[in-house]
């Protein structure tokens, strides 16, 4: 079975996604909203929780609580050691900052030049094969 999932309703009439800036944020539905607002509020609690019950060093497993780790590492590439431990959430944490500047960029494009940025930049949305 082939799962899909139709986006074009929350585009407008000029293939733009609803924002702050382009408006069309009311087309959205509350029961989304809902949704988001309470996945985020449960993440934020359980983050909460490990703080405030987990110590610095957990002698059950001989790991330390590192804030907003889950271990969710499905493929291993989590290094062992210290530098690249370090290494890796500095990474992690400029990626973030960087997909963060490219979406808002991304929606000031479309607010400034009036056209969807699927229009403006087919070649980034159409299957490379």
């Amino acid at each position: 079975a082939q799962l899909s999932l139709d986006l074009t309703p929350m585009l407008n009439s000029n293939d733009r996604v609803p924002s702050l800036l382009n408006g069309g944020l009311d087309n959205i539905s509350p029961i989304f909203w809902g949704v988001c607002l309470g996945l985020s509020a449960a993440i934020d609690l359980r983050g909460v929780q490990n703080a405030r019950y987990k110590t610095e060093f957990n002698e059950e497993d001989g790991e330390s609580y590192l804030p907003g780790d889950y271990g969710f590492d499905p493929l291993g590439m989590y290094p062992k050691d210290e530098g690249g431990q370090q290494r890796m959430q500095l990474c992690e944490i400029k990626h973030g900052r960087l997909a963060m500047l490219a979406v808002t960029g991304f929606a000031f494009q479309e607010y400034v030049s009036k056209v969807g940025v699927i229009d403006e930049t087919p070649v980034f949305f159409h299957p490379l094969f």
